[in-house]
């Protein structure tokens, strides 16, 4: 009979390793309340109570990592704690060093990181939310003739590009600008535009020839 270990020291890399022993767990983890800190590399991290507080520690490049999806709850997970953590644990955003501070991850009890884990991947859905609250804008006819709706595939390339330019700086100094800054520069460039288009349609009934019959 295979040996189990207790959930308070189940390590992640031990469950994945022996899934068959611990496929009813998610469930209940799922329950579990969030600790008060996540410990990595000896030091005490603190969990983002809200909304707030997880984008005001988050810079561009984190946004982009953690909005990718996940094949299972295992990658869910080690996408979540590397986005999320390897700055305050190790040093600066760095895409490929939090995938190698996975291996870090893997050595952490699961009782922490699923609960933990879960908490972010609502609070990456609640940014989502609130990106698209503060930054959709319905593409004009003439928009949609042109078939804007193709440029969707690229919309983090597009995005990247006009960071770049409004920020006159690199590609990688935009993945490292913090996330708010980011979020209100596109805010900026959505108002700029509905100006442009309230002032362009005013300008076009301002222009109509006036009928020779108008008082």
């Amino acid at each position: 009979m295979a040996h189990t270990t207790g959930i308070e020291k189940l390590t992640l890399k031990e469950m994945i390793n022996n899934f068959s022993l611990y496929s009813g767990l998610p469930d209940g983890l799922a329950q579990l309340p969030l600790p008060e800190y996540l410990k990595i590399n000896g030091k005490k991290l603190s969990i983002p109570k809200d909304l707030d507080e997880f984008t005001s520690n988050i810079c561009y490049g984190q946004r982009l990592f953690l909005v990718r999806k996940e094949e299972n709850d295992f990658g869910m997970i080690l996408r979540t704690i590397d986005g999320y953590y390897y700055p305050l644990a190790v040093n600066k955003w760095d895409e490929d060093k939090a995938l190698l501070f996975g291996k870090k991850v893997l050595t952490l009890k699961i009782i922490d990181l699923y609960p933990i884990a879960m908490h972010l991947v609502n609070l990456t859905s609640e940014m989502i939310e609130r990106e698209q609250k503060l930054l959709h804008r319905e593409p004009t006819k003439m928009e949609l003739a042109a078939g804007i709706e193709k440029l969707n595939v690229f919309s983090d390339l597009v995005a990247l590009d006009f960071l770049r330019d409004a920020m006159k700086c690199t590609v990688p100094e935009v993945l490292l600008t913090p996330y708010k800054e980011c979020l209100v520069r596109f805010m900026l460039a959505k108002e700029t535009a509905e100006f442009q288009e309230r002032h362009f349609e005013l300008m076009k009934e301002i222009s109509k020839p006036k009928s020779k019959y108008a008082k």
